[in-house]
């Protein structure tokens, strides 16, 4: 028998906006939560949506199909959208395919929602090659 995938998804308010607290696998069973949750998530002009990864395990090109979803619901909003805590084999991958330049990347979360600098701030961790 094969063990259940789950995914959890913890949404909270920062001072830039909501961030999701992504843990477990998004993949092909589990990146339909994601995008439901986000059909709920209202989002102003002003906000910037942080998706925390920090305890995502596994993410597979549906999953990351899911974040593109986040990221048009966010732009369709006005809003910006930031990846934080990104695990090292999912910032390769978003690197191989050029989506570090689409998604902004921050190494915490506190960075992420930081009103100091809205500006994009690469994750160091980001492959370079």
């Amino acid at each position: 028998m094969t063990p259940t995938k789950t995914l959890t998804i913890t949404v909270r308010q920062a001072a830039t906006g909501p961030v999701l607290e992504i843990a477990g696998d998004l993949d092909y069973d589990t990146a339909g939560d994601l995008r439901t949750r986000l059909g709920t998530l209202p989002l102003t002009a002003d906000a910037r949506l942080v998706i925390d990864l920090a305890g995502m395990e596994f993410c597979d090109s549906t999953g990351i199909t899911a974040l593109l979803a986040a990221r048009n619901h966010a732009l369709a909003a006005g809003a910006g959208i930031a990846l934080s805590a990104v695990p090292e084999h999912t910032c390769r991958v978003l690197h191989l395919v050029g989506l570090d330049q689409v998604f902004a990347l921050y190494a915490s979360t506190a960075e992420a929602t930081s009103t100091e600098d809205p500006d994009r701030r690469p994750d160091p961790r980001t492959p370079t090659g």
